[in-house]
């Protein structure tokens, strides 16, 4: 237990002379080629007389400027502004970040500067669209007039110390979000608001940011003390956060209202009356006075349909949280019974790297062992390490030695969640985004997580970068005998090129092949392809031996690529692959060249004690077709030669 308690960031001392700008607050209206600005200033003055708004655009020329004359008794000033062709800024995938430079300048009665407010901005329109449409309502982000399906993560702490985060930790797993394709993040409400640094980096690369409050999983009774607190909490960080232009969505609050309906709570008048009037009333008043739903959007509870209690977990409205697969034990293929219409949490866990648990256990004294006492004690979940054998089970073969145990569970998570991304991905335009949980870790752990808490990479995180793709292919292989092949389009340019599947053997031997030339539009997602395999899956035998290989093409370029296999992994006729490689280097890069003698599937490359990343991973070989893998020196935790790279690499599959 770590009491959260103590002042843990830093604390200043401020004593004006002649008066200081508390905050200023930007507010956008996007017309033909032009945005008006206007800005808000809160200033505490002591004598000043004037201020100055200036506006430098993304090349540090001048925009926009204007001068306000000030008064001693006053507080608020606004002023507009005019920014004739605005460089727009995008969400990640569908354009640039600009970013606008907004300085105001506080003089005192002798013209010199008596303070000085600088804050960047993108010039956007960013918010929710719950148009109605033939499914009930959508949720989706819609960023410039362009509907965006929202791809990434939960993120929480990252360290339950909190004063060992740092900018530098914060600022890598970021960028490493951003390699796996996200274009989105969630702010857990049951963490903490993170530091500025944290919004800087989703504002220069475009994660648009949803932003719960502080509240999460507890029912809060409502003294004034306690609303005095509320109100001052929200207001702080409305005020620090609202200029950000990765701020998409405020939410009240993470699962408060789902617990009201459907988690057994006893039943507490006081308590849902207070839960109303807190997130459905008080914030929204703290909302309305610093930053209105015109500008950001608020959403009362996550998940929700709109708050009031009604069907908080509704698949046809709002955003949903989807755990029976995991905490109910339902099937993997679960998933595919829903079409929700935002799915902002869902998740499966797996076992960090063995480095990683080599952190916290010793192999020595046995605690390689699922079951032993280090073991339950560093697993976040109730009853967790028996739901990751549960499912091993129904995935694939017992993993006989610990490392086995870890690649495993790894395989299964990615696997599952593959399987429900790709699954939304198909239904564009009905579901329009994907949270999945988690993305990083508060400490070394058995979790949820896609990269632990060292920053290594597990196999659902190299997974999210290929089917978070901005152009993917997929396989619905609901009527196994006749798979569907999907293209799902996020990109603001259509896709033209070829469509290519191989149905192979356990040897990956070509027992046929077809290509399509498709045409898909921006921004949907299209069936192109249905194979009919009656002939080829007549018996029992015939689905444990083959499996289906597809990719696109653009210009000459794979852009996505998978498998399908027609059985579950533990049932599939798995030859020993014999896999061989070759190691050469140029000046920055290592380059792994993969070949097999049979079908190998997800292979795994590690390091023994050194860290990476790979520029791909989990990959599939098919036999003696070569994969070549690059290394940038950049990622290594330490230096080595070709010859120690070689030394120190492990493989593994299925």
């Amino acid at each position: 237990m770590l009491p959260d308690m103590g002042i843990w960031r830093s604390v200043s001392l401020i004593v004006p002379v002649a008066g200081r700008i508390l905050d200023v607050y930007y507010s956008q209206k996007h017309t033909d080629n032009k945005v008006t600005l206007k800005a808000l200033l809160h200033i505490e003055n002591h004598g000043c007389k004037k201020a100055m708004v200036e506006i430098s655009d993304p090349q540090g020329n001048i925009a926009a400027k204007a001068d306000i004359s000030l008064e001693e008794s006053a507080e608020y000033y606004e002023t507009e502004l005019v920014i004739n062709d605005p460089q727009l800024w995008w969400v990640n995938g569908y354009g640039e970040q600009p970013l606008y430079s907004c300085a105001v300048t506080l003089y005192d009665e002798n013209d010199a500067c008596a303070d000085k407010n600088t804050q960047r901005i993108g010039l956007r329109t960013l918010t929710i669209s719950r148009e109605k449409d033939q499914w009930g309502e959508e949720f989706c982000f819609i960023n410039n007039g362009v509907k965006i399906f929202a791809m990434g993560a939960n993120y929480i702490p990252e360290d339950q110390i909190v004063t060992r985060c740092n900018e530098e930790k914060t600022r890598k797993l970021l960028a490493d979000c951003k390699a796996a394709n996200y274009n989105f993040i969630r702010v857990w409400g049951g963490g903490y608001y993170p530091d500025e640094y944290f919004y800087d980096y989703c504002d220069e690369n475009g994660i648009i940011v949803w932003q719960d409050f502080m509240f999460a999983c507890s029912a809060y009774l409502l003294t004034e003390e306690f609303e005095e607190t509320v109100r001052g909490e929200v207001r702080d960080n409305v005020i620090r956060l609202r200029n950000h232009p990765s701020l998409g969505l405020w939410c009240g609050n993470n699962e408060i209202e789902s617990a009201w309906e459907y988690w057994g709570l006893p039943e507490d008048e006081e308590a849902k009356r207070d839960y109303l009037i807190i997130f459905e009333d008080i914030i929204p008043q703290v909302l309305k006075a610093y930053d209105p739903c015109e500008n950001t959007f608020y959403w009362p509870s996550s998940p929700s349909s709109g708050g009031g209690f009604k069907d908080a977990s509704s698949n046809h409205a709002g955003d949903m949280h989807y755990w029976d697969v995991w905490h109910n034990f339902k099937p993997i293929e679960a998933f595919r019974e829903f079409y929700y219409r935002f799915c902002s949490e869902y998740g499966f866990e797996s076992l960090p790297d063995i480095k990683t648990c080599r952190a916290f256990a010793d192999e020595t004294k046995g605690d390689f062992d699922l079951c032993s006492p280090v073991m339950a004690a560093h697993q976040k979940c109730v009853q967790g390490n028996e739901k990751i054998m549960y499912y091993l089970a129904q995935m694939v073969r017992y993993p006989y030695d610990f490392k086995k145990l870890i690649y495993s569970s790894q395989l299964v998570q990615a696997d599952c969640i593959r399987s429900n991304v790709e699954h939304m991905r198909r239904a564009r335009g009905r579901c329009m985004g994907s949270a999945y949980w988690q993305v990083n870790d508060s400490n070394p752990v058995i979790s949820w997580s896609s990269i632990d808490y060292y920053g290594r990479w597990k196999g659902l995180h190299y997974y999210a970068k290929r089917f978070y793709a901005p152009c993917l292919i997929s396989c619905d292989d609901t009527e196994r005998k006749k798979p569907v092949l999907n293209i799902s389009n996020e990109r603001m340019t259509a896709f033209e090129g070829i469509v290519r599947w191989k149905l192979r053997n356990n040897k990956a031997e070509i027992l046929q092949s077809g290509e399509k030339s498709v045409n898909v539009p921006a921004l949907t997602a299209q069936n192109v392809l249905t194979i009919d395999l009656s002939d080829d899956l007549k018996n029992r035998t015939d689905p444990r031996e083959k499996y289906l290989e597809y990719s696109i093409m653009e210009n000459g370029k794979v852009l996505s690529f998978g498998t399908t296999l027609f059985v579950r992994p533990k049932e599939f006729t798995f030859l020993e692959p014999k896999i061989t490689y070759g190691i050469s280097e140029s000046e920055d890069k290592f380059a792994l060249t993969f070949c097999a003698e049979n079908y190998a599937k997800s292979v795994c490359l590690s390091l023994k004690t050194a860290d990476c990343v790979f520029s791909d991973n989990w990959f599939d070989i098919h036999g003696k077709e070569p994969v070549t893998i690059m290394i940038d020196k950049a990622s290594l935790s330490r230096k080595m030669t070709a010859q120690e790279l070689s030394g120190e690499l492990e493989i593994m599959h299925n």
